[in-house]
């Protein structure tokens, strides 16, 4: 059994060498080529492939990079909809214990809510402006 994997071994080291071989043989056959013909190095295709291998490890390196960003985006906005809900519930909690009137959105604030709530993907009830936290603040 040993001397069976051993002959595989060899066989597998061998085809390895063979292929490096090759590769080194074609690089060197495509770098005489582009010579002969007058082409630019550009065109050289052992150029061409090790530029390609190049762009392949930059857009792997991308690809993590992306998958980074996007991990810190939803907890950066799971934190932003925790914290605002938190806010709104501070603030209602405060328009009960308080015997202070809210004045209704104007419609820009309206505007400005709903977009805000959209954003964060989360559907509020109730709707509060600045304008009313300001208000509450100098009474």
């Amino acid at each position: 059994m040993e001397t069976t994997v051993d002959k595989l071994e060899a066989m597998f080291l061998k085809s390895e060498a063979d292929l490096e071989y090759i590769e080194k043989r074609l690089k060197l056959d495509f770098i005489k080529r582009t010579a002969e013909n007058g082409c630019s190095a550009e065109e050289n295709p052992a150029l061409m492939l090790e530029n390609l291998r190049a762009l392949k490890a930059k857009h792997t390196a991308l690809c993590s990079e992306v998958k980074e960003i996007t991990a810190a985006q939803k907890e950066t906005m799971d934190s932003i909809k925790n914290n605002l809900g938190n806010v709104m519930k501070l603030i209602q909690h405060l328009q009960q214990t308080t015997d202070v009137k809210v004045e209704p959105l104007t419609k820009s604030e309206q505007d400005a809510a709903e977009n805000l709530a959209s954003a964060l993907s989360q559907t509020t009830t109730e709707k509060f402006s600045v304008r009313s936290l300001l208000h509450q603040g100098s009474q």
